[in-house]
C-alpha cells in the first residue's frame, strides 16, 4: 500500500496503480515508490502542456472524458483532487 494514501480510503485505493503510472510517465519529478497526493503538481514538474498529456493519458486510460467545467487549475492542483476528478468521471460513466 502507498504510504502517502489512507489505507482506510477504499475511494482513493480502487484505480491507485494506473492513475499513477498515468502521473509517473508525465510528471519528471515522481519517485518511483511513493506519490504523495497532497503535494502540488506543479512541484513535481507539472506545466501547461504536461497538464494536457496528463489529462489525455487519464481519458485513454479510463476511457473518460473531462468536460469544460473541470478543466480548471483546482482539478490539477494536487493528485487528490485529480484522482477524485478521474473517479467521478468513471462513477458518472457507469450510472
Amino acid at each position: 500500500m502507498n504510504a502517502a494514501l489512507d489505507p482506510n480510503d477504499k475511494f482513493m485505493d480502487d484505480i491507485t496503480i494506473q492513475f499513477e503510472e498515468c502521473l509517473r510517465r508525465h510528471l519528471r519529478s515522481t519517485k518511483p515508490n511513493a506519490i504523495d497526493y497532497n503535494m502540488e503538481l506543479a512541484q513535481l514538474g507539472l506545466d501547461s502542456m504536461t497538464a494536457v498529456a496528463v489529462l489525455l493519458d487519464m481519458e485513454k486510460t479510463f476511457n473518460i472524458r473531462f468536460p469544460d467545467e473541470m478543466l480548471v487549475e483546482g482539478t490539477f492542483r494536487t493528485a487528490r483532487r485529480l484522482k477524485e476528478a478521474v473517479q467521478l468521471l468513471r462513477e458518472r460513466q457507469a450510472s
